[in-house]
């Protein structure tokens, strides 16, 4: 991997693992009309398609009815569902608080304001967008901090403490702004919820409306998020879906229903609050296995999912930090996680075409629920398709 001091100053130098699988891409993007997207519905297939058989789920499946934390299990291959199972009161049609995995959203939306040239740079300091600010910029050298800094984590801001006192914490833009600075920009990794909070504001500006929104235009709507099968919007409203218990540390929109929690100020916060099902959070990592293109059109640029896939700062926990996304080596395979707190998992494996997505209620006692099927059930079911793929069996 490149060194910190190469990445900071070079964001789209782009990892050769990810290229390599984007290469191989490229002769599908001329066919992504014709492709079938599971925009609606996902389509199931039997797992002998795909090297497995149904016995081969079923640690598995029998792991997940003894954790009473686990709500849901989703494997899909090749964009099908192979293995799909609700546990605890859960269901197909339930909204699940997604935790930080929404952070891995706002970051796509950072891509789509690219797009839409509403953002020209990821390398503009962040207080170029609150000029009404800029004075503190240039204390400390804050002016250094960029926009690619706040989404890979890397802003250098002193770390602004326990989740609890977020809301306290984001009283004030100036407050967020202001914080003192602890490291030079692009140098130290800080799991720092303020960071993409501050990238979601910086969204609502350029953009001129809340996040939620612009994330329900831009991309929830093209990929059929918030929407049920027959395309009706907020079933939850209706009746055809069941929405989750607000953020614990959000409030609920005072405007809307849009199940996205607020801060005290009304701004939806950009690193959690963020509620989805358990097949829309599959369609995020579908968008990003094909370069964010979908059904004929590009929503998010390929350029930017690809820079959003290299590593820009080693994780303490292993593996490598990217925008809002965790590149980790599983059993030597390449893979994206959008990892939420108590065991709320995104994760792809490219070279595979497959995704795997995991709900479940979070433990505070108990190590996550993720950690717990990756390194058990989980990994000997990937261990089984890595041998009838005769990959690497480790």
């Amino acid at each position: 991997m490149a060194s910190v001091a190469e990445t900071a100053r070079t964001p789209y130098n782009l990892d050769r693992s990810f290229c390599s699988y984007a290469q191989k891409k490229k002769g599908i993007l001329m066919e992504q009309q014709e492709m079938y997207w599971p925009t609606s519905a996902w389509r199931t297939s039997d797992p002998r398609t795909f090297g497995l058989t149904p016995e081969d789920f079923e640690p598995l499946h029998r792991y997940a009815l003894e954790d009473e934390r686990t709500h849901s299990l989703l494997i899909i291959g090749s964009g099908s569902i192979l293995f799909e199972a609700y546990y605890h009161g859960w269901s197909q049609n339930h909204y699940h608080n997604v935790n930080s995995v929404t952070k891995s959203v706002t970051s796509a939306l950072v891509g789509i304001a690219l797009r839409d040239k509403k953002i020209g740079t990821l390398h503009q300091s962040i207080y170029s967008f609150f000029p009404e600010y800029a004075s503190l910029g240039e204390q400390e050298n804050r002016k250094a901090i960029l926009l690619h800094h706040l989404l890979s984590l890397t802003s250098g801001f002193q770390f602004s403490g326990q989740l609890s006192v977020f809301l306290e914490k984001t009283a004030s833009l100036e407050q967020m702004l202001n914080r003192p600075v602890a490291h030079p920009p692009g140098q130290v990794f800080s799991y720092d919820d303020i960071d993409i909070h501050l990238v979601g504001l910086i969204l609502a500006r350029v953009t001129g409306m809340p996040l939620a929104q612009f994330a329900q235009i831009s991309l929830f709507q093209p990929l059929g998020i918030w929407q049920d099968e027959h395309g009706q919007a907020a079933p939850w409203k209706h009746g055809t879906a069941i929405a989750d218990e607000p953020h614990p540390y959000g409030l609920s929109p005072a405007q809307d229903s849009l199940l996205w929690s607020v801060d005290r100020q009304g701004n939806f916060i950009g690193p959690f609050g963020l509620q989805l099902t358990t097949r829309e959070l599959a369609k995020l990592g579908y968008l990003y296995l094909h370069q964010g293109v979908w059904d004929g059109q590009q929503i998010l640029p390929a350029a930017y999912v690809q820079a959003s896939l290299h590593g820009y700062i080693p994780l303490p926990t292993g593996g490598d930090y990217g925008y809002c996304w965790r590149l980790i080596r599983y059993k030597e395979q390449n893979s994206f996680w959008a990892l939420g707190f108590g065991g709320q998992l995104l994760a792809c494996f490219p070279d595979l075409d497959l995704i795997f997505v995991l709900t479940a209620r979070p433990d505070e006692d108990k190590p996550p629920a993720h950690r717990q099927f990756l390194q058990g059930p989980f990994g000997s079911l990937f261990e089984k398709l890595l041998a009838s793929k005769g990959e690497k069996n480790i």
